[in-house]
């Protein structure tokens, strides 16, 4: 099998601020994408505060942060959250250099594309903007812009989108809207990121997800569990697996292009 046919497909879950549910996205996104048939990993990219294992309620022994530092290769720091779906995580509050990481992360992801095989790599990335965002933005296919209708996530999400485009396609940049009240809300906190950005930009982001509102996300945290397992029936369960539909959708024709190429 060519290189070209290991490489997996990189989503990345962005966001201006914090708070806006990106890490619970990214998990509950990955596992839904893992049940697909599809080998995921999610790798949680904030160096700093890593969460996303919490959200698996499992602690991974071995850390990013003894990669970075040489102790052990990438691959003894993945762990398996089940057969399809692997996390790497970083250990917590460490302080670190963002100029020396990004050329570290440069050799850990190419390290970890040779050693590993995958379908789907998912970045839970720290919000705001640094120098290993813009890393993955610009190794990612898809990059998955989560906001809400806060003013500030609007404002920080055009002033992330701004920054973006001096380094990558902006194309590859998508609007998940999270928290909604209904449809026609999550269409209208698009509307305004939109009108920013076609305005000073000239560029309109496709919305690709409108999650809704529900009570069920605060205690899936407190209760370290992916809710689209434990409440299936829920809306913003619906949402998760329509959105995963939609990204295995295109992934697939994805893929078989690229199979095509390469045969």
């Amino acid at each position: 099998m060519s290189e070209l046919q290991n490489t997996p497909y990189k989503i990345s879950f962005i966001s201006g601020k914090g708070g806006v549910g990106k890490s619970v996205l990214a998990s509950n996104i990955a596992y839904v994408i893992s049940q697909m048939n599809s080998k995921v990993l999610i790798w949680d990219a904030n160096r700093k505060f890593p969460n996303t294992h919490l959200f698996y309620g499992v602690e991974p022994p071995i850390r990013l942060g003894d990669v970075y530092k040489g102790i052990v290769p990438v691959e003894k720091a993945i762990f398996k959250i089940n057969e399809n779906l692997h996390i790497l995580s970083d250990e917590p509050a460490t302080f670190s250099d963002d100029e020396e990481d990004k050329f570290r992360f440069d050799d850990i992801y190419r390290d970890l594309i040779k050693k590993t095989s995958y379908d789907y790599i998912i970045f839970d990335t720290p919000a705001g903007l640094n120098n290993i965002n813009v890393e993955l933005a610009l190794i990612s296919d898809l990059n998955c812009l989560v906001i809400t209708d806060e003013p500030t996530s609007l404002l920080d999400g055009y002033a992330l989108i701004k920054v973006l485009r001096e380094y990558m396609d902006i194309d590859k940049i998508k609007l998940v809207v999270n928290n909604t009240i209904d449809y026609d809300d999550g269409s209208d906190i698009a509307t305004k990121m939109n009108l920013a950005t076609e305005k000073f930009l000239g560029f309109k982001a496709e919305v690709i997800g409108i999650i809704p509102y529900s009570r069920i996300v605060r205690q899936s945290i407190i209760k370290q569990e992916i809710f689209v397992q434990t409440d299936p029936d829920e809306e913003i369960s619906q949402a998760i697996r329509e959105f995963c539909g939609l990204i295995f959708r295109r992934t697939s024709r994805t893929f078989l292009h690229t199979n095509e190429i390469v045969n």
